[in-house]
């Protein structure tokens, strides 16, 4: 509180009875103009605004002057980004190096968030029996998960479907093995978590430069919604994402950059070619003779 009066003083206030709209929005414009963010602005408002509101109590004001707070910076959609087909080979390849006791264990995992788009906790209980919250479905034309309400974020029951890739990785698992928790790792959700950002680290798959994070399971989930993003239909991509709000599905998956649109389009136009033919050459239009000038 003191920090904003101490701002108000700058613009030559010191007492809260002489606050008015006008002022407010001066205050405003100076501590933009002195560098301040526009959560810290919101933070100093939101304090004025309750001292005003004991001056209005004590008689110090008539009314609290209005005060309108700017809008809070929206933040960044992603923390990381989806990874390549290449950086995920090279986590593979790494996995030997960080697990040399059960490397196959923790390949296969990596494989399996790679093909299902599973998030991590739901993933870790995903099992071949009936009676978990988490299960793989056979009895339908084609493998689906079943998900109790307890095991998803919507807390409701249901069945979702399971793209064809995961479910046929699935599907090599010879019958006999088929019991007991998909991915049977030998820690917590917590602990998994952990050591697949290691394998990130050490493969040197870097998701977000600046702030220095390398890939993690959410990263490779993401690389599972955005491939599919671009196949199958915003509707069909939020059941695939198990996602409760369809916009949850189109402000991280289906709204492409504009850039990434252009490669797509300009690729496209260099592999098949103009689709008038071949792109024509220019050829300039010749001046009229004096003749043509006259007609």
């Amino acid at each position: 509180m003191a920090t904003a009066m101490n701002q108000l003083e700058v613009v030559g206030v010191s007492r809260l009875s002489r606050i008015d709209a006008d002022l407010l929005s001066r205050y405003q414009a100076h501590l933009r103009k002195s560098g301040k963010s526009e959560t810290t602005i919101r933070t100093y408002l939101k304090h004025l605004r309750a001292a005003m509101g004991w001056a209005v109590e004590v008689g110090m004001l008539h009314t609290i002057p209005k005060v309108t707070m700017p809008k809070r910076a929206k933040k960044s959609k992603m923390k990381g980004r989806p990874i390549t087909t290449e950086e995920f080979e090279r986590m593979l390849e790494i996995v030997p190096e960080v697990r040399p006791d059960d490397a196959h264990v923790w390949g296969r995992y990596l494989r399996g968030l790679w093909l299902s788009g599973l998030r991590r906790g739901a993933s870790l209980i995903l099992s071949w029996d009936d009676d978990t919250d988490v299960a793989v479905d056979l009895t339908g034309n084609h493998p689906r998960f079943r998900i109790l309400a307890e095991g998803q974020k919507r807390h409701r029951d249901g069945l979702l479907p399971m793209t064809p890739d995961f479910a046929e990785w699935l599907l090599a698992t010879p019958e006999e093995l088929r019991t007991g928790l998909v991915f049977p790792l030998p820690v917590n959700a917590g602990a998994a978590g952990r050591i697949v950002s290691k394998i990130g680290k050490r493969a040197k798959v870097v998701v977000d430069k600046a702030a220095g994070k390398f890939a993690t399971a959410q990263d490779l989930r993401r690389s599972f919604g955005t491939r599919w993003a671009a196949r199958v239909k915003p509707a069909t991509l939020q059941k695939l994402m198990r996602h409760a709000d369809i916009k949850t599905t189109m402000d991280y998956y289906v709204r492409q950059d504009a850039d990434d649109i252009a490669d797509e389009l300009w690729a496209n136009h260099h592999g098949q070619g103009n689709s008038l033919g071949n792109t024509p050459r220019f050829e300039p239009i010749p001046d009229p003779s004096p003749n043509d000038a006259t007609r």
